[in-house]
């Protein structure tokens, strides 16, 4: 299956009015998002087909694109007409639009996928948040799929850098999915995270997440736990992270976060918390962008690299993201 096959987000809701188009890029293609006066969004290749002029300056009337060149116009699904030529008929490629959970998801025509969903049993979904990343998308896959540069790194969860030899990461594969679950001591994060999750010195840290490739998502779920009862502190949270290419070397991540709280009592006070958990996020991810932007060699062979124990993950995300998102046929 072509990338373009699958649902990807690529915007949040509100960032699409009803007057303009918006610009995106969607794994190396240029696109024109725009809303008609009904809401209902459409997506098109960013070029007029009469002098090529960006179809995302455009404005929109009367349900369709308008180019801003000579106002050549077009609907949701790529069907238009020259203004200063009766009968003059036009086409450009249009993709397949959705709206939902506050994103606008888009895929081309191809392909019967159905638009994800995000409902969880006994979780309450808290919002979602983009990140634009100047990295190519594998080696931001790299960064999200091993724990060990949570010792160093991320200040709200991670292992004690003080007793990394003691946390443990296991792993379940199959041929389309990797599930990794990470446990050991754990750091001390800030006062409000403590205070949040009733995280006590001396708990352990626990991160199981999977990585799935039609599309590339991460689904993360952090938790704390009395290491003397096994118990789960108050809170925990669960992340699906979509990782979207823009093109070779930019990567759009898109979070979707929820929050379970333990007790009946308690989860009545989850959906005012959201604010908290996408901030942690919006910092989480903002720490993981400083990690990659700033790698001294964005090559993404494996064969230079001096690998660790946290590491076996990174040829398996390879693997499956090039056989199963790509493409690429089976060795």
């Amino acid at each position: 299956m072509s990338r373009l096959s699958y649902w990807h987000p690529v915007l949040p809701s509100a960032k699409l009015p009803r007057d303009r188009a918006v610009g995106i890029k969607l794994a190396g293609c240029s696109l024109a998002l725009f809303r008609t006066e009904h809401g209902k969004v459409g997506a098109l290749e960013d070029k007029c087909v009469h002098r090529h002029m960006k179809l995302s300056l455009g404005s929109v009337d009367e349900g369709k694109l308008i180019c801003p060149y000579h106002g050549w116009s077009y609907d949701r699904h790529g069907q238009g007409e020259g203004p200063s030529t009766p009968k003059l008929r036009a086409c450009v490629a249009s993709y397949a639009c959705a709206e939902a959970h506050g994103v606008i998801w888009v895929k081309g025509l191809l392909g019967d996928q159905e638009l994800p969903k995000m409902e969880m049993d006994g979780w309450d979904f808290v919002g979602s948040v983009f990140h634009k990343v100047a990295t190519p998308l594998q080696l931001v896959i790299d960064n999200l799929s091993e724990l060990e540069h949570t010792l160093t790194n991320h200040a709200h969860f991670g292992f004690d850098r003080r007793r990394p030899t003691e946390a443990v990461v296991e792993y379940e594969t199959t041929e389309d999915w990797i599930m990794v679950h990470g446990h050991g001591p754990a750091k001390m994060p800030p006062l409000a995270t403590r205070v949040m999750v009733w995280i006590r010195p001396g708990d352990h840290f626990h991160s199981d997440y999977s990585f799935h490739f039609d599309p590339p998502r991460s689904d993360v779920t952090h938790f704390w736990t009395n290491p003397r009862t096994g118990l789960e502190r108050l809170a925990k949270y669960h992340v699906r992270v979509y990782f979207v290419p823009e093109d070779e070397d930019n990567t759009l991540l898109v979070s979707f976060a929820f929050l379970k709280l333990r007790g009946a009592f308690m989860r009545r006070f989850g959906k005012y918390m959201g604010w908290f958990v996408r901030r942690r996020i919006c910092e989480t991810i903002n720490e993981d962008i400083f990690l990659v932007e700033n790698l001294a060699d964005k090559t993404t062979s494996l064969g230079s690299m001096k690998l660790s124990r946290f590491d076996p993950v990174l040829g398996m995300t390879r693997e499956r993201l090039a056989r199963v998102y790509h493409g690429a046929p089976s060795d």
